[in-house]
């Protein structure tokens, strides 16, 4: 696999040095320019092919977010974009121009390597690229109240089926919830008005961070939950003897090499 190739662009030397100290210990990424000047970033990236911008919001002269805007990304869909932030209020902007990942500093290696594999994600299927709201254009309109959930996104209520539904994270004061075909929505709310919202039958809570579609789930692992083919969500103490005997304690079938 090729490198990927990675911009930071942070006014504060130390942030944007870990970053390059995280992008430096993981495979297949690598950092080929940093800026700590945005107007200089603006310059240095005007028709430069990027594969991921790593950047900051809060910089002088002009924040990330009208920084990105004036680098037109949403017309050049190849370059992904991880808003970075010590705070949780711009991440409803960040998801507005389709970032992939908004980072809270400080970041740990951990998280980084989150983001990292949501990039990978992305760019394994071309379709995967883009972050919308489009699933209200493909809602059917004769289903009952309890096979649905209306969401309010930009002053739209959008109406989403149980069975659409993958998981849904918490972000700071947000969530995302993630649907099939690679979309996703971000709305102003907390995961637990959502696990109050949604039919216990059809989610459960796995973490304080994250609640799972229960059809989704394809294995059980210790301490995770996996669906589809590679992607793994962490169960907390807290939610996994819960978890544990609601889906799997009578529904076990051992195989003869178990036996």
């Amino acid at each position: 696999m090729r490198k990927i190739n990675c911009v930071i662009i942070d006014d504060e030397p130390p942030a944007a040095d870990i970053l390059k100290y995280y992008i430096d210990k993981t495979p297949n990424f690598e950092v080929t320019e940093i800026y700590y000047d945005p107007i200089k970033a603006l310059e240095g990236l005007r028709g430069k092919k990027v594969d991921v911008i790593f950047c900051d919001v809060e910089m002088p002269d002009i924040n990330g977010l009208q920084l990105l805007e004036s680098l037109c990304l949403d017309r050049n869909k190849n370059t992904l974009v991880v808003i970075i932030s010590a705070h949780a209020k711009y991440a409803i902007d960040g998801f507005d121009i389709n970032a992939v990942d908004y980072l809270l500093k400080p970041v740990s290696f951990a998280r980084f390597l989150k983001s990292t594999q949501k990039i990978l994600d992305y760019l394994k299927d071309e379709n995967s690229k883009d972050i919308d709201t489009g699933a209200e254009e493909q809602v059917p309109l004769t289903e009952s109240s309890k096979d649905y959930i209306f969401i309010k996104s930009k002053g739209k209520l959008l109406k989403i089926n149980y069975t659409e539904i993958l998981y849904i994270e918490a972000i700071g004061d947000y969530v995302k919830i993630y649907l099939e075909n690679s979309k996703s929505i971000v709305i102003m709310d907390s995961l637990k008005y959502l696990e109050k919202t949604l039919p216990a039958e059809f989610f459960k809570r796995i973490h304080r961070s994250y609640i799972v579609a229960i059809s989704r789930i394809r294995a059980i692992e210790y301490k995770k939950v996996i669906i589809g083919e590679n992607l793994s969500l962490p169960i907390s103490n807290s939610y996994y003897n819960a978890l544990y005997e609601s889906l799997v304690s009578n529904h076990i079938v051992r195989s003869t090499s178990e036996r």
